[in-house]
């Protein structure tokens, strides 16, 4: 699965970047201004990561407490937290330095970017919704110069649900008029008349055509199916593929 690293997921969120590692580390050892923002880049990302688990402590004392308190006012109706005032204390100054940090990883992220390209090889990553991490990444294989095979994380089979996380779900062609999505699971099926490969509605941009092969995959997968072709779908189904 990617993002599990707090500060990747928090770029990813923040700018819709998908780093598959800290690639900024590989500039660290430059002795130029890019190797200065790597190196505090790196040093910020650690910190951050840091404050990640530190925060995440601090909410989990917080929300032992408040069930504490909650048991406690169902018993006697009267509310006797002890220490409240330190745990909700150590929270906040949590919650303010992970915002502090959070900005500078942000900062600092986009003026290391600003002198890098990321994504221009035959390999890239792409959030399924725009900055937004929780619906999972596809990466995306470059099979011909406009036409990329596409395969899911396991937080993105989670969000879409469907059976196939870190597998092929189909391919994306860019064409003059978007992006057209066909659905397969094995790549031999797209090489024959397969009736195992289903093309679908064209999409406007390049996420909502990979959105589509998940939900495609959805539908096959469900009572709602019932044998049907893309081509037999209502126009209601075919607008909530491309959406």
């Amino acid at each position: 699965m990617f993002l599990t690293d707090p500060a990747l997921r928090r770029i990813a969120a923040d700018t819709n970047d998908v780093l598959p590692e800290h690639l900024w580390r590989h500039d660290t050892a430059t002795l130029d201004p890019i190797g200065d923002l790597a190196r505090l880049l790196h040093t910020t990302a650690r910190d951050f990561t840091d404050s990640t688990t530190s925060l995440d402590q601090a909410l989990a004392r917080v929300s032992v407490l408040a069930e504490k308190a909650r048991q406690g006012l169902a018993v006697r109706a009267d509310l006797h937290a002890a220490g409240y005032h330190q745990v909700l204390t150590d929270a906040l100054t949590a919650r303010e330095r992970h915002t502090v940090l959070g900005a500078g990883l942000i900062t600092t992220y986009r003026a290391w970017r600003n002198h890098q390209t990321i994504g221009d090889g035959d390999e890239r990553h792409l959030l399924l919704r725009r900055c937004d991490p929780s619906q999972g990444v596809a990466t995306l294989r470059r099979k011909d110069p406009s036409t990329w095979q596409v395969v899911p994380d396991a937080e993105a089979a989670t969000a879409f649900d469907i059976p196939y996380p870190d597998r092929v779900v189909g391919e994306v062609t860019e064409t003059d008029h978007g992006w057209t999505p066909t659905a397969y699971t094995d790549p031999q099926h797209r090489q024959t008349t397969s009736v195992m490969a289903y093309p679908l509605p064209v999409c406007d941009d390049l996420a909502s055509a990979c959105r589509s092969l998940l939900r495609w995959w959805h539908l096959r997968h469900s009572d709602a199916w019932r044998s049907r072709t893309p081509a037999q779908l209502t126009p209601a189904e075919l607008a909530h593929l491309a959406s």
